[in-house]
């Protein structure tokens, strides 16, 4: 385990959007949802000046479409080579990558693609000011958030088509919904003393890991993995990948499976503990 010294956190919290903002000859990516919350491009991007805006729109499983600058393009997520031309061919190769409107399938590939082809990339992410409770709650759904769980499925870019030989840690992210962590542990079958959950801590806001906790109380206390909880800042992917660094070295030799809310990847654990 590393010092803190040695593990900076990269991350700017701001308090107000429009407190944040972006120098010229830049390259800003977006895509919005049905949320409120990702409709702020609309209302900034007016005011800033000379900022390539690349939309990101028609969000298929497989597919998304992309405008640069009146063109438009579709490319397949599961093609590595679509996706770096894209970076490739942007006039300004410093990038803010913006996930708040993009599912974790789409920002994922699009990310990993950026980090050889660009100069520099920021991610941005508003969050959710506030979740509407379930008007009829049941066990583990504290909040009307997903309609269904539709499967399991490798994001883009990560899959590993071979079978791990060494023995399996698997990483839930957990969220509010417990349906989707026993539903992951029914499917994917892990072994319960290598299951080891990661929460948020601090949330998004004080009470939200209390949450975390409660909508998910079955499946941890069915699977014992209550007891191997780990914890990394709600806000900072910086802290969550110093977690698996610690994950990776705890159990060396190990096939880590690490599961975001509603989809899995499959990560193989290389020299260093580098990801890939």
């Amino acid at each position: 385990m590393g010092t803190i010294r040695d593990r900076p956190l990269f991350t700017d919290t701001y308090a107000n959007f429009d407190d944040f903002s972006i120098e010229n000859e830049n390259t800003y990516v977006f895509g919005t949802s049905v949320e409120e919350r990702s409709s702020h491009i609309e209302k900034w991007k007016g005011k800033i000046g000379n900022v390539i805006f690349v939309s990101i729109f028609n969000q298929e499983s497989n597919s998304i479409s992309v405008e640069i600058e009146g063109n438009v393009k579709i490319l397949a997520l599961r093609s590595g080579e679509q996706l770096r031309n894209m970076w490739n061919d942007l006039k300004y190769k410093t990038v803010y990558l913006d996930i708040t409107g993009l599912s974790h399938h789409i920002w994922a590939p699009l990310l990993k693609a950026s980090l050889t082809t660009c100069t520099q990339v920021m991610v941005v992410y508003v969050e959710p000011g506030d979740y509407r409770f379930s008007a009829a709650p049941k066990e583990g759904e504290i909040f009307d958030l997903s309609e269904r769980i539709t499967g399991i499925s490798p994001i883009p870019g990560f899959v590993s088509l071979k079978e791990p030989k060494e023995e399996v840690c698997f990483v839930p992210l957990l969220g509010f919904e417990g349906t989707r962590f026993a539903y992951l542990i029914e499917q994917v079958q892990p072994p319960g003393e290598r299951i080891l959950p990661i929460i948020g801590v601090p949330g998004f806001r004080p009470e939200y890991p209390f949450f975390a906790y409660h909508g998910n109380q079955q499946p941890l206390i069915r699977s014992h993995a209550w007891q191997n909880v780990r914890f990394a800042i709600a806000n900072c992917p910086f802290s969550l990948y110093y977690i698996l660094e610690d994950i990776a070295t705890d159990y060396p030799g190990h096939f880590i499976k690490i599961a975001p809310i509603g989809v899995i990847i499959g990560l193989e654990q290389g020299q260093n503990h580098r990801f890939k």
